[in-house]
């Protein structure tokens, strides 16, 4: 079942729960998934405010238990990292002044930026962030990037449709096939060179 089909057969809650298990860190592809919501509302098979809306909750519910997991597993798990890593008891003392000095900034910014979103939340919670300061960023943070991503797939719906039919044109399979014969054919001809 791919994100399409759960977003079509769970519809609001679907982008609820896969946008959640996503920012917790599941390696899903949530710029991907709010994409193809956007695209889906291009194509009136979602209304474009619920769809807006959930995927907000679905971030901010994310991010939240991410925090949570990161306050409640706290400044050992921090420096039990840190340790494996072979880093001071400096370091740790540093990585909580970057986070108090940045982490606003981090949160808002992290979700534009893969694996960083996923991250912040935790030390945010670890370094012991008030909750009133985490919210305020990772929330607003949160509504931005879904909307830019929303919107993004909502407007590139025609584009998305024209890319579509392209790509299923028998000659997009003979060019491919033809590059990916030639990236194999120039990868035995250097390998044998260098014999």
């Amino acid at each position: 079942m791919g994100i399409g089909d759960v977003i079509q057969h769970y519809g609001l809650i679907g982008i609820v729960i896969l946008l959640a298990l996503g920012i917790v860190g599941l390696p899903l592809p949530d710029e991907t998934i709010l994409t193809a919501v956007g695209y889906m509302v291009y194509r009136r098979e979602l209304p474009y405010l619920p769809s807006v809306l959930a995927g907000m909750v679905g971030a901010i519910l994310g991010i939240t238990l991410s925090y949570a997991a990161g306050a409640w597993l706290g400044k050992p798990l921090l420096q039990r990292v840190m340790h494996i890593a072979h880093k001071s008891e400096r370091s740790i003392s540093r990585t909580s002044d970057q986070m108090e000095r940045y982490g606003s900034y981090l949160l808002f910014f992290g979700y534009f930026i893969p694996g960083v979103r996923h991250v912040t939340a935790i030390l945010a919670g670890m370094t012991r962030m008030s909750f009133g300061r985490f919210a305020l960023f990772a929330y607003t943070g949160a509504c931005v990037w879904v909307i830019c991503f929303i919107t993004l797939g909502h407007l590139a719906g025609p584009r998305i449709e024209q890319l579509r039919t392209h790509l299923s044109s028998p000659l997009l399979y003979t060019l491919t096939a033809c590059v990916a014969l030639a990236f194999v054919t120039g990868a035995l001809y250097r390998r044998a060179r260098a014999k």
